[in-house]
């Protein structure tokens, strides 16, 4: 399944509501607390942002909905677009990812902060937990961060988030410590459930840690990119995409 992603700062949200659509501006209007409606800002602007990249579209076409289980839906002049799409914010960014219908995809972002041995213990697995205190303080924190953010992208794709037991969810990586900004498979193992595994690919950046998965297994997700950029993106030997921000 081809996926394509794209990551924004709040700095480059348009201001205004011009961009916005009529039933995402009722929206707007109903978040009252100014750091909430400057997230959902950005999430919005960076979905559609990448819908229009991956459909050769402005971005002020499209509107990004919740459905009732609260995934978001891209709609284009009152239809359903036939995309999945997925928003994660976090710190400042957002990262929205982007792949063709009937496939489902999930994403999430996180900051590389410490997490407390009480969120360790509560939210990963055993295994997962021996691992992380294996390693040094470094890799403990990019380890943490990003079992959570593969199984957070992962509820994702199943649909129904946190009512999931993310607890009884196993994290196996394929590689533990990639070279920044390659992107390198993960899956996710239920033990609940007829979905037995979820695939996915996690990328890390200095201070940040991301994760796209989706159902069927993905591919390498590749940058979504403004023509006038794509002469800039330098493709190493491995094949994998690499802008010249960290995370843009």
């Amino acid at each position: 399944m081809d996926t394509g992603w794209l990551s924004r700062p709040h700095a480059d949200v348009p201001p205004g509501e011009e961009w916005l659509g009529e039933n995402e501006r009722r929206v707007s209007a109903h978040l009252k607390v100014a750091q909430r409606r400057a997230d959902w800002r950005l999430g919005r602007w960076t979905a559609k942002a990448a819908l229009g990249l991956w459909l050769g579209l402005a971005p002020s076409r499209f509107e990004v909905l919740a459905a009732p289980d609260g995934a978001p839906e891209a709609w284009l002049d009152g239809e359903r677009v036939p995309v999945s799409v997925s928003l994660s914010h976090r710190g400042g960014r957002a990262l929205a990812v982007v792949s063709e219908a009937p496939g489902i995809v999930g994403c999430d972002l996180e900051l590389l902060e410490p997490r407390s041995g009480a969120f360790v213990r509560e939210w990963l697995a055993p295994c997962e937990q021996r691992m992380i205190y294996s390693c040094g303080a470094a890799q403990r924190v990019l380890l943490a961060n990003l079992f959570w953010a593969a199984k957070e992208a992962c509820t994702k794709v199943r649909r129904q988030g946190l009512a999931l037991n993310v607890r009884r969810a196993v994290v196996t990586l394929a590689q533990a410590r990639p070279e920044p900004g390659q992107w390198c498979p993960l899956r996710v193992s239920w033990s609940d459930g007829p979905r037995t595994t979820t695939s996915g690919w996690w990328r890390a950046e200095p201070g940040w840690v991301m994760v796209v998965a989706g159902e069927p297994a993905p591919g390498a997700p590749r940058q979504l990119c403004p023509p006038r950029l794509k002469e800039r993106i330098a493709v190493p030997s491995g094949g994998h995409a690499i802008g010249d921000q960290a995370l843009d």
